[in-house]
């Protein structure tokens, strides 16, 4: 007989009188009992118990049988404790959909929908809960793989996000998303920049940085998240000339280089923060840009053996640049939204009115404006821009006639 069951014996033996029911008053029984010391299997000295114990163990036993009084015995074995009963429908379902491979690639993608949150439970978790449901991923035959690496800088840039703290905002925590983007063959962090949202929008305010700092790529090669196959990405790099490129679906070893960049970043840049209500994003992006000029950009490289820094600036001689101004830039990575001018020459965005000239009243007109400056828009007629708006000013109104005729534009 194990040592379990000798101690289950012991505790039956303890509470079998009141089974029988010899005992009328069980409490006072138990008090009694309490005051005694006992031997227990498996223990050299004598143990006292609370009466409350034995009542725990009654219980246990005529809920649950000779099982329930065996030690470390678990109400909820074979339930998970961490995840509820509609997220593990919701986990599930989403399994029904697609076949993540490996549950390292199913936590990933859960997090990228946002149907959990690291702080919920871990990859463990989600592990031992398939494992319970006998749930296993189909592995397709190991692929063989080489170790590759661009000759020259700029003909292949990598793009990821990865999910970064919380910050007080006001009454509320918010979430940060790390957008980060490496030149294959230095290891640049070209770009690197953290955000509250993990959107397209992020990702063309960090591309265009990157290209108005270190030209225009050749390749931009990212996964089939949402954020990589909207249309806005795809037709920023048509128009600079660069080819984006996708990963196949679930394959994340051929994203290795930016994989471990994002790991350098959670294990060396993260945990020498100190976050407080006080903490803000522009904090967070300065010291972020601090360690990359300071720290990562300087260390040199297991692979490469040469710092990124020393490894980009060595090859620009070896290869032209594609360079466009700011104003260029301004033309390719911009936003559309459409608005219509009312009676008074105006049209509203975010809670603000903008001038517009007077013979659009009554259109639906096109305004366009860069992602790192939402306040200036510019209006777009047959897609040329034919005037910069600006705020209503209404004394200044008060004191011009206005005109119909054709207005001057601030192009």
């Amino acid at each position: 007989m194990d040592q379990k069951t000798e101690i289950a014996l012991f505790r039956y033996r303890i509470i079998c009188e009141v089974l029988n029911g010899n005992r009328k008053n069980r409490s006072q029984h138990f008090r009694e009992l309490a005051k005694r010391e006992y031997t227990v299997p498996g223990k050299q000295e004598e143990v006292k118990y609370s009466w409350r114990t034995f009542k725990k163990w009654l219980f246990l036993y005529n809920r649950y049988g000779f099982d329930g009084l065996l030690p470390s015995f678990r109400v909820d074995k074979n339930k998970s404790r961490k995840i509820s009963k509609t997220l593990q429908e919701a986990i599930m379902s989403e399994l029904e959909d697609n076949n993540p491979k490996t549950v390292s690639n199913f936590y990933r993608q859960l997090l990228r929908k946002e149907l959990i949150t690291p702080e919920m439970f871990t990859e463990a978790t989600l592990r031992n809960f398939l494992k319970r449901k006998k749930i296993s991923f189909t592995k397709d035959e190991r692929k063989a793989r080489k170790s590759f690496e661009m000759p020259h800088i700029n003909m292949l840039w990598t793009a990821d996000f990865m999910h970064g703290p919380y910050l007080t905002v006001g009454r509320k925590k918010k979430k940060t998303y790390l957008c980060v983007i490496i030149d294959d063959y230095s290891r640049m962090l070209v770009g690197a920049g953290f955000f509250f949202e993990e959107s397209s929008l992020s990702l063309q305010i960090t591309l265009k940085e990157a290209v108005l700092t270190y030209g225009v790529p050749n390749k931009f090669y990212c996964d089939n998240g949402k954020v990589f196959v909207s249309g806005y990405i795809h037709l920023v790099c048509a128009k600079i000339g660069t080819a984006l490129i996708h990963s196949k679906p679930y394959d994340s070893s051929s994203r290795g280089k930016i994989e471990r960049v994002i790991r350098t970043i959670r294990l060396m840049f993260l945990p020498n923060i100190t976050i407080s209500s006080e903490y803000t994003l522009e904090k967070l992006n300065t010291d972020l840009k601090s360690w990359i000029t300071g720290e990562y950009q300087q260390r040199v490289h297991s692979s490469t053996k040469q710092k990124p820094i020393d490894r980009y600036i060595e090859d620009l001689t070896n290869v032209k640049i594609r360079e466009i101004s700011r104003l260029e830039a301004d033309h390719y990575f911009y936003h559309t939204i459409y608005r219509t001018v009312r009676n008074d020459c105006t049209i509203n965005f975010k809670n603000k009115a903008y001038e517009v000239p007077a013979k659009y009243i009554g259109r639906k007109v096109e305004i366009r404006y860069p992602l790192d400056n939402p306040k200036d828009l510019r209006l777009f007629d047959d897609n040329k821009q034919v005037a910069r708006l600006h705020p209503l000013d209404k004394h200044f109104n008060a004191q011009n006639t206005i005109s119909y005729k054709e207005e001057p534009t601030d192009v």
